[in-house]
C-alpha cells in the first residue's frame, strides 16, 4: 500500500492527517487563506449631514457625535470589505473579539470574525483608525482545525459632500409645494399650523427619500410655497396636509431644461394643496335650505351643528359636495333672552333695544344671557351662547 504524502511539504497523511486536495493540514490552511482583508480602506463621510455610503447608497448615521459616527463609518467600511474578502465561505457571522477564543465547532462554510480597534487618531481629517481583525473558518469537511487568521488593515474616514448636501448647497429643487386656500384669506393660524405638520413630516420622509428636504420656504399674501428636493416627497406632504386640513390637490409642469446624461427633457413639478374655503364658526347652507354652524373642519370632512335643533354630525366631503354645502350669506348679531316659551325665545336686540320671537331648538336656553344670533333670508337662528364657539 502506498503511503500518501502532502505535495508540498512532503509529510505524510499518518502525521499530517488527512490530506485535503492533496494537502496536509497545515499546508492546505496555508494555500488557501481566508482572510484576504486589505491593509488600506478607505472611506467618506459628508461634512455637512454626517452620512456616509453603505452598499454603494448613501445613508444618514446612527449616532451624530463625531467619535462616535467616525467609528460607525469605519466599522461599516470595514465590515463591507469583509464581505469581499471572506468569498470563500458561504456566511459569516460577527462576534465579540473576546468569544472568538472559545469557538471552534465551526460548519463547514462558515466563518466567525471579530475586530478591536488598536490604534487611532480622529482629531482632524482624514480620521486614522487601525483594526485587528480574527476569523476562524471551515472551508473543507476534512479540516481537523479550523482557519485561524489574524490581520491588522486601516481605516482611512475621509470628508466629502454627499449628492444631496451638494444639490441642497447649489439651490436645487426638484417641486414646488404650493398650499392656498379657497375664496378666502390664509389666517395666521393656518400658516402656522400648515408650517409645523410639514416641518415634523419632512424629517420622516427624509429618513426614506433622501432628497426630500425643504430648499427653501416663502411665504406669500395667497399663500405658501415649500421648495422641495424631491417631487415624491412634495407629493407625499400634500396628502399629509390634505388628511390633517382637508382640501383637493392638483398638478402642474413646467420643462425647465434637458438632462445632459440622457437628453430628455426635464420637467419641475408644482403641488398645489388647496384648502377648503369653510372655517370653523362659518355658517352654510345646504340644497334643502338648512342652515347650520361649522364646528369642526378636517381632513375627513366637516362636523355642522344644525340651528334649527342643534344637533351635530360629521359630514365628509363627498356628502357635502353632493348637498351643496356652501357659506350663507347672513347678519350676526347680538340679543339678550328676556323670556322663553316650549317653542319660541323672545330675545331683546343689544343695539336697537327691539324684541323679537325666534324659534327655539331642542334645548333649554338661559335667561337673562346674552346670544349670538344669525339672519339668512329673514329668519333668526340661535348660533351660541355668547363667549362660547
Amino acid at each position: 500500500m502506498t503511503m500518501r504524502v502532502c505535495y508540498r511539504c512532503g509529510i505524510s497523511e499518518e502525521e499530517g492527517g488527512p490530506l485535503i486536495n492533496g494537502l496536509c493540514q497545515v499546508c492546505f490552511r496555508k494555500e488557501n487563506p481566508v482572510l484576504l482583508l486589505p491593509s488600506e480602506i478607505n472611506t467618506e463621510l459628508c461634512q455637512n449631514c454626517g452620512s456616509y455610503k453603505k452598499r454603494g447608497v448613501w445613508i444618514d448615521p446612527q449616532n451624530y457625535e463625531l467619535e462616535s459616527l467616525i467609528f460607525e463609518v469605519a466599522e461599516n467600511a470595514l465590515l463591507e470589505a469583509l464581505e469581499e474578502s471572506l468569498d470563500k465561505v458561504k456566511e459569516f457571522e460577527v462576534v465579540p473579539w473576546e468569544e472568538l477564543e472559545n469557538i471552534n465547532n465551526i460548519p463547514v462554510g462558515k466563518a466567525f470574525v471579530g475586530f478591536i480597534p488598536v490604534d487611532y487618531h480622529i482629531q482632524y481629517f482624514p480620521a486614522v483608525i487601525v483594526y485587528r481583525v480574527r476569523v476562524k473558518a471551515r472551508l473543507h469537511e476534512l479540516q481537523l482545525e479550523p482557519h485561524d487568521e489574524i490581520k491588522e488593515t486601516t481605516v482611512y474616514v475621509r470628508q466629502t459632500v454627499c449628492p444631496r448636501c451638494q444639490r441642497f448647497l447649489a439651490g436645487y429643487y426638484e417641486a414646488i409645494l404650493q398650499v392656498r386656500v379657497e375664496d378666502r384669506e390664509f389666517t395666521k393660524e393656518e400658516r402656522e399650523a400648515v408650517t409645523k405638520l410639514v416641518q415634523e413630516k419632512v424629517d420622516e420622509i427624509m429618513k426614506k427619500d433622501r432628497m426630500g428636504f425643504i430648499q427653501d420656504t416663502i411665504e406669500k399674501e395667497e399663500g405658501i410655497d415649500f421648495y422641495m428636493g424631491s417631487t415624491s416627497a412634495a407629493r407625499k406632504l400634500a396628502n399629509v396636509i390634505r388628511e390633517h386640513f382637508g382640501g383637493e390637490i392638483s398638478e402642474a409642469y413646467e420643462l425647465v431644461g434637458l438632462d445632459r446624461m440622457t437628453s430628455k427633457e426635464v420637467y419641475r413639478t408644482s403641488v398645489t394643496v388647496r384648502l377648503p374655503k369653510f372655517r370653523r364658526g362659518d355658517i352654510v347652507e345646504d340644497r334643502h335650505g338648512r342652515i347650520y354652524k361649522v364646528e369642526n373642519v378636517s381632513g375627513k370632512g366637516m362636523r355642522l351643528k344644525n340651528l334649527e335643533t342643534w344637533e351635530s354630525q360629521h359630514y365628509d366631503w363627498k356628502t357635502i359636495k353632493r348637498e351643496k354645502i356652501d357659506k350663507a350669506e347672513h347678519e350676526e348679531k347680538k340679543a339678550l333672552l328676556i323670556s322663553q316659551t316650549p317653542r319660541e325665545a323672545q330675545f331683546m336686540d343689544m343695539s336697537t333695544y327691539e324684541t323679537f320671537e325666534v324659534l327655539k331648538p331642542g334645548v333649554n336656553l338661559e335667561e337673562g344671557q346674552l346670544y349670538r344670533l344669525v339672519k339668512v333670508k329673514g329668519r333668526f337662528y340661535i348660533k351660541e351662547k355668547e363667549g362660547e364657539e
